[in-house]
């Protein structure tokens, strides 16, 4: 029991100083509701809540991902994002790469507003992402790999609630 326990320790505090090395947030993990549930043939995604009781999901593949990609997987999996967390803790990330993206397919046009470059903003490299997570519907999804599909892993409910 004192391994498993040690174990657990030991894997939150890896994935604890992941998140503030790769993404410049300081989670405290008080649990993890699903680890490494597999999300594609070559991505895993852990649902992490925090002690704050905050539920994040860290998406990691072996394959590149976009912003489009992880977007999807968080709505396969039957959850709403709340926050896209950039890397480095960069809010302009994802801004400065659709804006240079939109650039270098249009190098004669300035975008004069934020809905030109929104598709271009998807196509952001995101990988590992961790994404704030305000809404889960009842269950977490996992995807099947042998069956190709998606199917229930966990029954949840979760809805993020701000207070302003």
């Amino acid at each position: 029991m004192t391994e498993v326990l040690n174990s657990n320790i030991s894997t939150i505090s890896k994935v604890e100083n992941f998140c503030k090395s790769n993404f410049d947030v300081d989670l405290r993990i008080k649990d993890f509701l699903l680890f490494e549930a597999p999300t594609s043939h070559s991505s895993r995604t852990t649902i992490i809540k925090s002690d704050r009781n905050v539920i994040y999901a860290l998406c990691q593949s072996d394959d590149a991902m976009s912003l489009a990609d992880v977007k999807s997987l968080i709505k396969s999996m039957g959850m709403e994002a709340d926050e896209y967390l950039p890397p480095g803790g960069d809010r302009d990330y994802f801004l400065r790469f659709g804006y240079r993206l939109f650039r270098s397919v249009f190098p004669n046009l300035k975008p004069t507003s934020a809905k030109e470059i929104a598709y271009y903003k998807t196509l952001t490299p995101y990988s590992p992402a961790l994404v704030k997570i305000s809404k889960i519907n009842g269950e977490i999804r996992q995807y099947n790999k042998i069956w190709r599909q998606w199917q229930k892993a966990l029954d949840f409910s979760y809805l993020r609630t701000q207070v302003r």
